[in-house]
């Protein structure tokens, strides 16, 4: 038996535990393509027993595969991340697809609130170099993440703020902004038996659940600072809870914003668009 198979049998035996066998397999490839650089199986690859022994444990104690290597993948780039920011969905490509699709190349001001590893602010601005983003987050440690990701990826247009959005106090120490995005903490106490057991213990719970008792706080935060710093004509996106739409349009009745749900490849509503404000 080659090396590789030897430890790819290893590690798929533990991973085999926790996933289901198509995925137990998946993320089997990935971390050898990461770790060791193992595209193919190869007799002669030499693999680092200490490393390989290292990780092993963590894959063991259920700790997602993007934190042990470091990085994933998200809108055609790769994101430094560790357990001070949350690991980039897929589901949020389509908040940074509807974003940049609308701004087109144009010089746009965009303010993204709680950045975390700021993979929403640095896909836009990669996209759209003519944009000029601050992106805030409340967790220092998710800005060191957000900086080196900023660095490794040669993004000039995007500034980093540590500022607590929640305490509008912090509000004039921002500019007005022509489009709002954010990917808030959304995720309801009661929905915990919802998650996986590794998102609960090893992603940060200051990303995944408001602080505060209200779990739509954020949004109820951000339509009131919209209505002072939000251009004429601008636009707010933002991620949202599929199962909280009701309460949404319920909030946004009192403002004079146009929406709309945008739906994911499933179905489900995933990003809150509202516009048309030049008349605020």
């Amino acid at each position: 038996m080659s090396q590789y198979k030897y430890y790819y049998n290893k590690l798929f035996a533990v991973l085999e535990s926790i996933y289901s066998k198509r995925e137990s397999g998946n993320i089997a490839k990935l971390y050898f393509e990461d770790r060791f650089g193992i595209s193919i199986p190869e007799d002669t690859v030499i693999i680092d027993e200490d490393i390989f022994n290292s990780d092993l444990i963590r894959f063991q104690n259920g700790e997602p595969l993007q934190y042990i290597v470091g990085k994933t993948f998200f809108y055609d780039s790769f994101f430094k991340v560790n357990k001070s920011v949350l690991i980039p969905r897929p589901e949020t490509e389509i908040l940074v697809h509807e974003v940049i699709n609308s701004i087109e190349n144009k010089n746009v001001k965009i303010l993204d609130i709680g950045t975390g590893s700021a993979c929403i602010a640095l896909s836009i601005a990669k996209e759209r170099p003519n944009t000029s983003i601050t992106a805030i987050d409340v967790s220092e440690s998710a800005l060191t993440i957000a900086n080196q990701n900023k660095k490794s990826l040669n993004i000039t247009n995007v500034k980093f703020k540590l500022m607590d959005f929640l305490d509008n106090r912090n509000w004039s120490k921002l500019e007005n902004y022509d489009l709002i995005v954010s990917n808030p903490p959304y995720i309801k106490e009661s929905e915990k038996k919802l998650m996986s057991d590794s998102t609960l213990r090893f992603e940060p719970k200051i990303a995944l659940f408001p602080k505060n008792t209200d779990h739509l706080i954020f949004y109820k935060m951000i339509f009131e600072f919209a209505k002072s710093h939000l251009n004429p004509g601008g636009n707010i996106y933002c991620e949202i809870n599929e199962y909280t739409t009701d309460e949404l349009k319920n909030i946004i009745k009192p403002y004079n914003y146009n929406w709309e749900f945008i739906h994911d490849l499933q179905g489900k509503p995933r990003v809150l668009h509202l516009f048309n404000t030049s008349d605020h």
